[in-house]
């Protein structure tokens, strides 16, 4: 088994993550579809593990619960109480609906805290305003390929390289306009005091 294997992050983690996160809030699969938008079916489906969720879906039912998604993926890791995470230990996600890469970079609990997402050719992804509720700012940075990156009708068109700063939340969309190659870039970013 390769290292990527075996350290993806898989639907039925996620599902018994979700299952218990409700459970432990005190929330009915109601109650959560109204506070995510996100249906009942669905909730109910992906805390089955009979659906793979987007990271749209995952990210809005990560809100409703009060916990960003990188958050999430942060309950997931093996080695909750470490300082260090391994090159062989990062858990990454994809995302079956957009091909979209998501690897989590740094220790659970780091402040900030580091991801790397890789788009493929000509992939978007769009994050809803409510994503980035509970963070403080965001600062994005280009390794390899170019992105669009559209925030309040104004559009950036990154390279690697390039730098991103996010100080409010608000919806935004990134696409990844080369036909041939993908692009990746790297989020580090705070949750906001209580």
């Amino acid at each position: 088994m390769d290292k990527r294997a075996k350290n993806q992050i898989v639907d039925s983690d996620i599902a018994r993550l979700l299952l218990k996160l409700r459970k432990s809030r005190n929330l009915t699969v109601t109650e959560l579809a109204q506070r995510s938008g996100v249906s009942q079916a669905m909730i109910s489906k992906v805390e089955r593990g009979t659906s793979s969720p987007s990271a749209t879906i995952l990210s809005r039912l990560a809100n409703a619960l009060n916990i960003t998604l990188s958050k999430l993926f942060a309950e997931l890791e093996m080695q909750q109480n470490s300082l260090v995470l391994l090159t062989d230990q990062q858990q990454h996600w994809i995302d079956e609906e957009t091909g979209i890469t998501r690897w989590s970079l740094s220790p659970a609990g780091a402040c900030p805290e580091l991801i790397k997402v890789e788009i493929p050719p000509m992939g978007q992804l769009t994050i809803p305003a409510s994503a980035n509720e509970h963070l403080s700012g965001q600062t994005l940075w280009m390794l390899s390929g170019s992105l669009d990156f559209r925030v309040n009708h104004q559009t950036q068109h990154l390279q690697a390289g390039d730098c991103l700063a996010l100080t409010f939340a608000s919806e935004y969309q990134m696409r990844n306009p080369d036909s041939g190659q993908s692009c990746s870039y790297i989020v580090a970013f705070s949750q906001k005091n209580p």
